[in-house]
């Protein structure tokens, strides 16, 4: 904090600005001690000359003793800050685990055909943002495509009415396609009124790679044809996507 007289020391103590629980250090001490009562105005058995309190020479105020049996002095300000760090990391957790990680569990355990699916979800790079990713950790040997996909609509159902630029689409830690949050939040909408063989066969063509390109192409011509194409492409992009 810097050098200060007796006096001056003594006005900081009784505004609070300088704690008892700080250290400092005067000509002819050996090391650092603690404040405590020693200036509260009590007679000094000798002059005092400045005092400095958590000198910018070193790092400041508390004293830990290392391994060494030396004394360290840590900040308070950087504890301050280190704590604020915490609770900053505690917060942003606590908004994903609110906004996306309780939906999902709440979708997957409510449903009894998910049973053996495991599943986690989180903001991209877990910063809160406009992208979000849906990892697949585990998959049930009897766990079939319609399984994932339901999955896949159920937690969509649940971020209906959020907005994001991406949905990342992850299998173990390992993302492998995204797809435009505006078609995420449509299949949310449309859960539980839309066709599910159309829903299926339709969403390869609004799958991209992660470097933005399209994943599979969009099917034109015959009835017929087109969903055979279609109902191809579907299967290909959850075997890529789970394997």
């Amino acid at each position: 904090m810097g050098k200060f007289s007796l006096p001056e020391l003594r006005a900081r103590l009784s505004s609070g600005e300088v704690l008892r629980s700080d250290h400092y250090w005067k000509v002819g001490l050996p090391g650092w001690s603690l404040i405590g009562s020693t200036f509260d105005g009590q007679p000094m058995a000798s002059p005092a000359p400045a005092v400095p309190v958590r000198p910018t020479s070193v790092p400041s105020a508390l004293s830990v003793p290392s391994s060494a049996g030396r004394p360290r002095v840590a900040s308070r300000a950087l504890l301050y800050w280190v704590g604020g760090i915490i609770a900053l990391f505690v917060l942003l957790q606590g908004h994903a685990y609110v906004i996306l990680k309780a939906p999902l569990n709440k979708a997957i355990r409510s449903d009894s055909r998910n049973r053996g699916i495991e599943a986690s979800t989180y903001f991209h790079h877990h910063i809160p943002g406009n992208a979000i990713v849906l990892d697949i950790e585990s998959i049930g040997p009897e766990t079939k495509t319609i399984d994932m996909m339901r999955v896949l609509l159920q937690f969509a159902e649940t971020q209906k009415d959020i907005k994001y630029d991406w949905v990342v689409l992850s299998c173990r830690g390992r993302e492998r396609f995204k797809m435009k949050g505006a078609h995420f939040r449509t299949l949310g909408q449309d859960y539980g009124s839309e066709n599910p063989m159309y829903t299926m066969r339709t969403l390869p063509e609004n799958i991209y790679r992660l470097d933005g390109t399209r994943a599979f192409p969009v099917w034109e011509g015959g009835a017929l044809g087109v969903m055979a194409e279609q109902m191809k492409n579907f299967s290909e992009f959850t075997v890529e996507w789970l394997r």
